[in-house]
């Protein structure tokens, strides 16, 4: 859950994507709360902000792989963008 200041700056499924990378790292929501706050804070966000992460299991969240599809084009958004660049500026 987040306010308004959390949306300004990224789309649910952007935070979505945060909180499950971080979620299996370490499985603390808190940590995880702390995480979406920062990355929002990278993209200059100028309003208040407020974010709860909420985990209905202690169990950790599941490895995903991606598999790649053969003869599709993939493009990237311009916010998925300025996510890569905030991760790889955060290395």
């Amino acid at each position: 859950m987040g306010c308004d200041g959390l949306w300004d700056v990224m789309s649910s499924q952007c935070a979505v994507t945060i909180a499950r990378k971080e979620l299996m790292i370490h499985n603390d929501p808190e940590r995880c709360s702390k995480e979406l706050v920062r990355e929002a804070l990278k993209r200059n966000m100028c309003d208040n902000l407020t974010v709860i992460v909420v985990c209905f299991s202690s169990d950790p969240s599941p490895w995903i792989e991606v598999q790649p599809q053969m003869g599709h084009r993939r493009s990237i958004s311009s916010e998925g963008i300025n996510f890569l660049k905030g991760v790889l500026d955060g290395y």
